[in-house]
């Protein structure tokens, strides 16, 4: 994960323990990142999983790749297959230099997005970018905040 990603991912985190876990304190945020950038966790009567993908463009990169080369991951093969589980519970967040706003998309729309005819499970692919940000309503962090509060607790 790039430099920026981690450090929007860093932001993404905080503003879960601050802003949302009192607000939703039955969720638990994980440490662990194996299958996604955050899960979260809800710990009540009807227990479920949330999972985020966390993406970045800058101007130098010129791109937002997801997947590997030479090994299958978890986005392409998520983005390819598209189980419903995954379509119901993993948003992914994109982030674009100079601009605070939060891009969040769905499986679904994600898949709008992706460059070239079809996705390749073992190499890098990547997301058209212009017309992402340019088609997705962007949330200011408190509308952000707020969409994330009703998801967490639908």
């Amino acid at each position: 994960m790039k430099e920026k990603e981690i450090s929007y991912e860093y932001k993404v985190r905080v503003l879960i323990t601050e802003k949302i876990i009192p607000e939703v304190p039955e969720i638990n945020i994980l440490d662990s990142k194996v299958l996604s950038d955050i899960i979260i966790c809800r710990n009540c009567e009807n227990p479920k999983l949330f999972f985020f993908e966390i993406k970045h463009f800058n101007y130098s990169n010129n791109r937002i790749g997801f997947g590997s080369k030479g090994k299958v991951t978890f986005q392409p093969e998520i983005l390819s297959k598209r189980p419903k589980f995954f379509e119901k519970n993993m948003r992914w967040v994109f982030f674009m230099e100079n601009d605070p706003s939060f891009y969040v998309l769905s499986n679904e729309d994600c898949c709008k997005y992706i460059s070239g005819e079809s996705i390749n499970l073992n190499k890098q692919n990547n997301f058209k970018y212009t017309s992402l940000f340019r088609e997705t309503v962007p949330y200011s962090e408190s509308e952000f905040i707020q969409w994330l509060i009703r998801w967490l607790k639908s």
